[in-house]
């Protein structure tokens, strides 16, 4: 039977599609026929409308509100007409129909609903709580769904119309009053022209705690307001004095005259106690999150930065770890670890049956060969000698093991290892890569170096965020880490620059409930009445004069105010920042009290900054004038707990570098004077430090005078010259390290040799670093457990204060005439 042909050229077939639609086709088929009608009908069971036009067909217009914003739906377009069945004699006409079916799917806008963060919990004298409710509402393609409407209700309320913002027609605005106390839901919503809903819900938390009753104004107060009737001849405690041998009396404990201790009560000031229970239970909330990223040395603006996890590595031994193992073949440092490794890998070898065959193969090609230089100890020198030609070097088998184009092993062809073999045989050589790379922890990276040459120091920075606020982004830099334990009084919040945290995982709520416990402290009076006290310690003893009022408030607070102070443990995980909510403290009595944190706006401007982390101040810095004390450079950041991921105990070698910086006012300039520095075979190389004595004998007075070009000095005595710098960094001068040339005709200067000096190569020595009673650097091994068990060995820097100012007695241009010298400069 014949038809009509319809078409849809716009839109496509299974293509996304907005609320605002223009479709176009057209109506084959009809020969000399025509077509009477054509119709579009959006969505199954929709409504129909009609196009312009029947043979070339559009139309426009809205999708209507029952599909939904993501919704996949069917445009149908249908067609009817006539077309000519015969034209002889008579013509004959038949009705045709056509459809064609359009699979879209409606493009998914909704409104974008934000609701302004606002105080929660909050404590009110009475009820209602009145508050500004403000958030934002907008939609993506305003010109065709308006601007949606906002409304919010309180708990299971109706809801109410929330009020624009003038000016502002994508900010909105709602006085909210709530009558009850505790958690109350506030539900805010957004709807837009076409039935789209967005809705966000938040939980609002108030405490009702009603003002005290008025008290006689003219009555004695303590300084915290509570009428009281003490005077400077009060007690706080009395002790009994019983020097009878007998204690049965004392023990006894038998009350004569109820009259007198009520007096005693009186004077002592135990009627002016108020009802109050012991707590019995404290609930604490708090937000924390753990440490995300960490960047090795000074920060110089908002970078990003690698990620990092507390969990998995410790901070102090990725901050503090130097090289350690041989660069190459030709590195002679750690030759001890190049033997024992090799001979590691032997041992690998003849556990695998099929791979042992080869150990001959290997210990051949990969044999410790004799280095370019002997060891400049003797232990070294006979440790080379017997080693050579016996062990494999480790350093050869790692350097031909890694290849950087492939993770697979490949050997070499001369070790001639069958095709069969070669699997078990590249299973044994990864394992033994693995554990010898697993050794030790280096910086695989400059960028990984944390280590600053010009100002001997670390300086390392972590970041994390606490929501994501922007203002929540918190960047701690330690910028003067000396080495050793990296704590949390190591570092300060770094406001001038950041790490980009931004993608990072959220924190979580911590919420823990527990038994405070009281604090205990020696000398405390004993709570109970048959409980013996400790008599190590007495304060009532404690003789204090008038003067003493440190004594005396000691005093007073062990007596009186000692036992007002509990412990709420919370577990925090290690290399966490936690930032208090709220603290809700249960007593005996089913009171709750609400405890505010040290910081909270509500609460006046604390003076307390003990435990609390400060804002780094740079040189040259303002400590701030007109701006509030919370914003000031070097202000403490109160309510902000950071517990970094600090070792508990490490066991540290002996020294394997000891370098001292010192300067000579004589000479006019600096030294580094090499003392120590770590052998081939790990162990310290002591180096001869002081400076060679001048004659002592004068030449006889009949011989010609002499010149001396200059003094000798120690070849470990590195000079440090003073140079003018570039004025990138605003420095006045800085230390260059030199060489020592003797006069000797050599003409063979002497170099640095050890790890601090070399590392002053590329960054030249800030001239302040070096004060007057010198710098003192040391490098040793240390070794500790982390919180998953696993073992870190690093090598560290220990920057200490040397040991003043020195002189290597150089002088040059001397004339020597029988027993006396005439100088020229120094």
């Amino acid at each position: 039977m014949a038809g009509l042909f319809v078409f849809v050229a716009s839109p496509a077939q299974y293509s996304t599609v907005g609320r605002s639609i223009q479709l176009s086709g057209s109506v084959g088929g009809a020969g000399s026929g025509s077509v009477s009608w054509v119709s579009i009908q959006l969505g199954a069971g929709g409504p129909t409308v009609k196009p312009n036009g029947r043979e070339n067909w559009s139309w426009q217009g809205l999708i209507p509100n029952n599909i939904r914003p993501g919704q996949a739906f069917q445009i149908i377009v249908t067609a009817s007409g006539v077309i000519q069945t015969k034209g002889w004699p008579e013509p004959e006409y038949e009705t045709v129909d056509g459809q064609a079916v359009l699979n879209v799917v409606l493009e998914n806008v909704v409104p974008e609903l934000t609701v302004d963060s606002f105080q929660s919990p909050v404590v009110v004298t009475q009820f209602p709580y009145v508050f500004q409710l403000e958030g934002s509402a907008s939609e993506a393609k305003p010109e065709i769904y308006g601007v949606p409407q906002v409304q919010y209700r309180i708990g299971n309320g109706a809801f109410v119309a929330a009020s624009p913002v003038i000016g502002n027609a994508a900010r909105w605005t709602a006085g909210v009053s709530v009558a009850t106390k505790g958690d109350t839901v506030i539900t805010v919503q957004a709807s837009d022209n076409f039935g789209s809903v967005t809705t966000v819900q938040k939980t609002l938390t108030v405490f009702e705690y009603p003002m005290p009753t008025e008290v006689d104004p003219n009555a004695k107060k303590t300084l915290a307001g509570v009428p009281t009737t003490s005077s400077i001849t009060s007690w706080t405690r009395l002790e009994p004095q019983c020097s009878d041998a007998d204690i049965g009396a004392s023990s006894n404990a038998r009350l004569f005259d109820p009259l007198w201790l009520m007096t005693r009560q009186w004077q002592i000031g135990e009627f002016q106690g108020e009802d109050t229970g012991s707590p019995v239970q404290a609930r604490v909330r708090a937000t924390g999150a753990l440490l995300t990223r960490c960047y090795f040395g000074e920060l110089p603006s908002d970078n990003k930065a690698p990620p990092y996890d507390p969990t998995l590595e410790p901070l102090e031994a990725v901050v503090e770890r130097r090289r350690m193992r041989p660069a190459g073949a030709d590195d002679s440092r750690m030759l001890t670890l190049a033997v024992e490794a090799g001979l590691h890998f032997l041992r690998m070898l003849e556990r695998n049956a099929t791979a042992k065959k080869y150990r001959p193969a290997f210990l051949a090609h990969y044999v410790l060969q004799p280095p370019l230089t002997l060891s400049a100890d003797d232990a070294g020198r006979r440790f080379v000698q017997t080693m050579v030609g016996r062990a494999p070097d480790a350093r050869r088998l790692a350097s031909a093991f890694r290849q950087p184009d492939s993770s697979q092993i490949v050997f070499d062809a001369a070790l001639n290892i069958a095709a069969a073999d070669r699997a078990p045989v590249q299973q044994v050589a990864s394992a033994w890569l693995a554990w010898y790379d697993g050794l030790f922890t280096e910086p695989g990276a400059p960028s990984q170096d944390a280590w600053m040459p010009s100002r001997l120091e670390y300086a390392v920075s972590v970041a994390t965020r606490l929501s994501a606020d922007p203002q929540d982004a918190l960047t701690f830099s330690a910028s003067e880490f000396d080495g050793g334990r990296l704590d949390w009084s190591s570092f300060d919040i770094n406001k001038t620059a950041g790490v980009d945290t931004t993608g990072d995982v959220y924190p979580i709520a911590l919420t823990e409930t527990t038994m405070p416990a009281p604090v205990s402290f020696h000398g405390a009076p004993a709570p109970r009445f048959w409980e013996l006290e400790d008599a190590k310690i007495a304060y009532g003893l404690v003789s204090a004069g008038p003067a003493d009022v440190a004594q005396m408030l000691m005093i007073e607070y062990a007596s009186t105010y000692g036992n007002d102070w509990f412990v709420v443990p919370l577990n925090l995980p290690v290399g966490s920042v936690t930032r208090i909510d709220s603290l809700v403290v249960t007593d005996t009595f089913g009171v709750r009290s609400l405890l505010r944190p040290i910081g909270d706006p509500e609460l006046p401007q604390p003076f307390f900054s003990l435990w609390q982390v400060s804002i780094l101040r740079r040189a040259g810095e303002s400590l701030g004038g007109d701006i509030s004390p919370s914003e000031r450079i070097g202000a403490p950041v109160p309510n902000l707990f950071f517990l970094p991921p600090t070792l508990g105990r490490t066991i540290d070698g002996a020294p394997l570098e000891d370098v001292l910086f010192m300067r000579d006012e004589m000479a006019n300039m600096g030294w580094g004077i090499e003392r120590s520095i770590e052998s081939a075979i790990e162990t310290p190389l002591k180096l001869a430090s002081d400076p060679a004595p001048a004659d002592s004998a004068p030449p006889p007075s009949t011989a010609l005078p002499r010149y001396r070009l200059s003094t000798t000095v120690p070849d470990n005595w590195i000079p440090l010259l003073p140079v003018q710098p570039n004025n990138t960094d605003n420095a006045v001068s800085q230390l260059r390290p030199g060489a020592v040339l003797q006069p000797n005709s050599t003409a063979k200067p002497q170099f640095a040799r050890s790890e601090v000096l070399k590392a002053l190569s590329t960054q030249w020595l800030y001239d302040e670093e070096v004060p007057r009673e010198g710098v003192h650097i040391t490098r040793r091994r240390h070794m500790t457990r982390w919180i998953d068990g696993s073992t870190w060995v690093w090598t560290a820097f220990r920057s200490e204060v040397g040991t003043g100012e020195g002189s290597a007695g150089l002088r040059f241009d001397q004339i020597e005439d029988g027993g006396r010298s005439e100088q020229g400069f120094d």
